[in-house]
């Protein structure tokens, strides 16, 4: 590949405070083959009208920017189709994800196109994040990523997430599936890799800010005992039986039936 185009695909609703630093971010970059897609899906704040402020400024010339003019109610759904539209407008040969409240360090880029030049049969690649608290704290995440016996993987957030161009233009359609409302883009890619292709790809160096929001989607998760989590537990067997349906082991365990019993259970409440 020598060096290949990185198109970095940053997905933005209402983060008009965080999306130039994740721009600034990925267009800073020590590599410099790459173009930044901003997908502004119907922002209601100064988001779109910052980006767009950026790129008259020769430096960010390799910005391209695209505006949604309508949402879905469901905000796993819109992360999906505004991945979907970016990568049609992309060129690269390397995608890397970034959601518009993180950003990236210096020498991501460079680290990325390193693996993947020098593993040719890789398709996908995390990188592990740093997690940065609203009063400027930082802290290296110590989480054991990886793949896990009859279970989806342990995987890093969307913004650590790298893969060829080519592998996911095979899988698209076998991972956007809009019947798991409550499942992310950074699932299931991680999932489909892992258990239908067989790869999973951990960089050992800390080269995304993760920004930790008090009104991030994830804090709904966060009570092992709520309605919500068991929901999207339920929806992660779900996805990946339908994805491997020939293997038993995926849904012949106590977690997979009792996982179905507590769902089953809470929507009666």
């Amino acid at each position: 590949m020598g060096k290949p185009l990185v198109s970095i695909l940053i997905n933005n609703f209402n983060k008009e405070n965080f999306c130039e630093k994740a721009v600034k971010s990925a267009l800073d970059q020590d590599y410099k083959k790459i173009e930044v897609i901003f997908y502004d899906d119907n922002s209601s704040d100064l988001s779109l009208e910052r980006i767009s402020f950026l790129k008259k400024k020769k430096k960010y010339k390799r910005l391209k920017i695209i505006k949604n003019k309508s949402r879905s109610t469901v905000s796993s759904y819109n992360q999906i189709i505004g991945i979907k539209r970016s990568l049609k407008k992309s060129k690269g040969q390397i995608i890397c994800l970034l959601d518009s409240d993180d950003w990236f360090k210096k020498n991501k880029i460079n680290q990325v196109v390193n693996f993947f030049n020098n593993n040719k049969k890789q398709g996908i690649l995390f990188d592990k994040p740093v997690l940065f608290f609203e009063n400027g704290d930082t802290k290296k995440t110590n989480t054991k990523y990886g793949n896990r016996k009859n279970k989806w993987p342990k995987f890093p957030p969307t913004s650590c997430i790298s893969f060829r161009k080519k592998n996911i233009n095979l899988v698209i359609n076998k991972v956007f599936k809009n019947n798991y409302p409550d499942l992310w883009i950074d699932f299931r890619l991680a999932s489909f890799f892992a258990i239908k292709m067989k790869q999973f790809n951990l960089l050992n160096n800390h080269l995304t800010f993760y920004r930790q929001l008090e009104n991030s989607f994830d804090k709904k998760y966060d009570k092992f005992f709520n309605s919500a989590w068991w929901r999207r537990r339920k929806q992660a067997f779900d996805f990946i039986n339908q994805m491997d349906k020939k293997n038993i082991k995926n849904y012949e365990t106590f977690d997979y039936y009792f996982t179905r019993l507590i769902s089953k259970l809470f929507s009666f409440f």
